[in-house]
């Protein structure tokens, strides 16, 4: 199998190629960061309210 393409052509897809998926794995992070930081807020805001809405909370 042969290219049209010389070695410094190759190298720059590969670099390219690189960047995209580190800039795609950094938005996977980000991604999944708010996920759970979203996850957390609920269960935060669910757990307070069953602590404040309990009958115990109003002595």
């Amino acid at each position: 199998m042969t290219t049209d393409l010389n070695r410094e052509q190759i190298m720059m897809i590969v670099e390219r190629a690189r960047a995209q998926r580190s800039i795609a794995t950094g938005k996977l992070y980000a991604a999944i960061t708010h996920q759970s930081l979203v996850w957390l807020a609920r269960g935060i805001d669910r757990f307070l309210h069953l602590l404040l809405m309990s009958p115990m909370a109003h002595r």
